[in-house]
């Protein structure tokens, strides 16, 4: 019906973050849909992302607050567990304060996702839309150095934690310790930064999950010239979803 504004005030009753999900999101719901038995699956992705893009911000888009409970809540970590928590905290009439050791908010989905995925436009949008409901944000902070959990105890009703899973998986072999080996979400974590990363010439990627499908892409738009994916599992049993792989090939990158 052409009613963005409304659409997007339907999807944030359940689901702080349209524009990030309508991108990124590996939507098993539409697997399970039971359209696909009659054709093909409602999608229900490619929804939210066009209802948020099409937005105007003149309808009915904002998300309602309840009245004030007199209850406040820490919430220590900015990324989608922290944001969302805030969000559904927010519209009970809780104050919530949210830290982050880091500048800005998102967590992995600003410093993980690569940018051809999610674009930081889209990011700060639904991310600014949770904090014009009143949620607070402490950047810079980290819980241990600058501010102990015992304080925010006492100063808080309640404290959640979600830090997130922000390493990654390393394997011990020898040469993983040498300069030119870099580990996958760390390396996305530096380009994400702009830190100025550049590779050049031939690499490998180690890995066959979403993950190193996504360094494999960046590494070729950050200058490789040939990037080669390796893998344990056969085509049909790798971790990534079959688009991502087909993706992958598309772009040129070569899958052992």
């Amino acid at each position: 019906a052409g009613k963005a504004d409304e659409a997007c005030a339907v999807i944030r009753e359940k689901v702080p973050l349209p524009g990030i999900l309508g991108r990124v999101c590996v939507r098993p719901c539409e697997s399970a849909c039971r359209r696909g038995k009659v054709n093909e699956p409602i999608a229900i992705c490619a929804l939210k992302r066009f209802a948020s893009d099409s937005r105007t911000g003149s309808g009915r888009s904002a998300s309602s607050v309840a009245a004030d409970t007199g209850k406040k809540v820490a919430v220590i970590g900015a990324g989608p567990a922290g944001l969302t928590t805030a969000f559904y905290l927010r519209k009970k009439g809780h104050d919530v304060t949210v830290y982050d050791a880091k500048p800005t908010a998102g967590g992995m989905m600003r410093y993980g996702i690569p940018r051809y995925r999610l674009p930081e436009h889209a990011l700060e949008r639904d991310i600014n839309e949770i904090f014009a409901m009143g949620v607070k944000f402490q950047p810079n902070t980290s819980i241990g150095n600058g501010i102990i959990l015992d304080r925010l105890r006492q100063d808080f009703d309640a404290v959640f934690i979600g830090v997130g899973a922000q390493e990654s998986r390393k394997i011990p072999i020898k040469g993983s310790d040498m300069p030119q080996t870099l580990w996958g979400v760390d390396f996305l974590r530096e380009v994400n930064m702009d830190r100025g990363q550049r590779l050049d010439g031939k690499v490998v990627v180690i890995g066959g999950g979403a993950v190193a499908i996504d360094v494999a892409l960046t590494a070729r738009r950050i200058g490789a010239q040939e990037v080669s994916l390796v893998c344990l599992e056969n085509r049909d049993e790798m971790p990534a979803h079959a688009w991502e792989i087909q993706d992958a090939e598309d772009e040129g990158v070569v899958i052992h």
